[in-house]
């Protein structure tokens, strides 16, 4: 039989738990930009610490939050936590874990920074201006000798393409859509890009011949696809410097195109502060990243699949004048 001052007891928990709300779990968080050596950090973050701060000081103000209530993460430890997430193979749980929060918490600290990541995509993803254009050109011709090439394209197979295109026109629609296509290619109407036969054949996007049968033709296409694996390459050395990539995302497909985005703005700043290729976190197998990378690569269509089987006028100009005279 219960005593009454058992009874009691149980109720004040009861009144506490409903003044005081129930009892907060509070996680001791790590303080990883300091305690760690330079070479561990870059193998768990995928950047040098002095890159982090130039990052930092480009987002903290959205990061920031108003006050210090509810323990609120710092800006650096919120950008670390979304690096750690990029170098690790998907898994929240694990990211939560390393770096001392919950789940629920670790998800919406990555959707932020990835967003505030992305928005300087203006300033540090862009295609060539016009007084740049014929010094890409010209890297680009020293590759293969293909000429007047200023951009590559390649991708990744994604399980679901429909819904894939559905997210990426929601920016474009009607008029709009055609207004900015009309733009590149004006922007562009000399220049041209290479893709592999499962693209469309157009005057300014160039694809293999299907079956090439001279002398020129067999240059033309040797040519091309030297120049063109230079974007499997790219890609690989981006999923490798953050294999979630590679791995693929378990978050919302608006988040997974946000990533996507913010990985590349992050690249191309290790670019410009000279930074090596990581390697590999010490939890990922790197055997198994090579093989995910490799998966990840969109072969060549077979001949039989290559519908790009006439050649149109660009591609004609280009053998007949460039090609046959080399």
């Amino acid at each position: 039989m219960d005593h009454p001052e058992d009874i009691f007891e149980d109720d004040i928990d009861i009144l506490e738990i409903l003044d005081f709300g129930f009892p907060r779990k509070v996680y001791n968080r790590s303080n990883y930009f300091d305690d760690m050596d330079n070479l561990t950090f870059f193998r768990r973050f995928r950047l040098y610490k002095e890159t982090v701060l130039h990052l930092v000081t480009l987002i903290e103000n959205e990061l920031e939050f108003p006050n210090d209530m509810n323990n609120s993460v710092s800006p650096i430890n919120q950008l670390l936590t979304c690096l750690r997430f990029y170098a690790s193979a998907g898994h929240l749980n694990a990211v939560a874990d390393f770096m001392g929060m919950d789940v629920s918490t670790t998800s919406r600290i990555i959707c932020r920074v990835s967003e505030a990541i992305a928005r300087l995509a203006p300033r540090l993803i862009n295609m060539p201006v016009r007084n740049d254009i014929f010094r890409y050109q010209t890297k680009f011709h020293n590759v293969a000798g293909f000429p007047r090439v200023i951009g590559l394209v390649d991708g990744t197979p994604y399980q679901d393409p429909v819904t894939w295109c559905e997210v990426m026109m929601l920016k474009y629609t009607g008029t709009e859509k055609a207004t900015f296509l009309s733009h590149l290619r004006f922007r562009f109407e000399n220049d041209l890009f290479l893709g592999d036969s499962g693209y469309a054949l157009k005057n300014y996007f160039l694809t293999p011949l299907a079956n090439p049968v001279t002398r020129s033709e067999q240059l033309y296409n040797e040519s091309l696809i030297r120049t063109r694996n230079i974007v499997d390459r790219v890609i690989g050395i981006w999923k490798k410097r953050f294999p979630v990539l590679a791995y693929g995302m378990r978050i919302k497909l608006e988040t997974v195109l946000t990533t996507i985005v913010a990985t590349a703005v992050l690249h191309n700043i290790a670019r410009e502060m000279n930074e090596p290729e990581p390697p590999a976190p010490l939890d990922i197998d790197i055997d198994h990243l090579h093989y995910l990378i490799a998966m990840g690569q969109i072969p060549d269509p077979p001949p039989a699949a290559n519908h790009n089987v006439v050649p149109n006028y660009a591609q004609q100009q280009l053998i007949q004048h460039y090609f046959n005279n080399l």
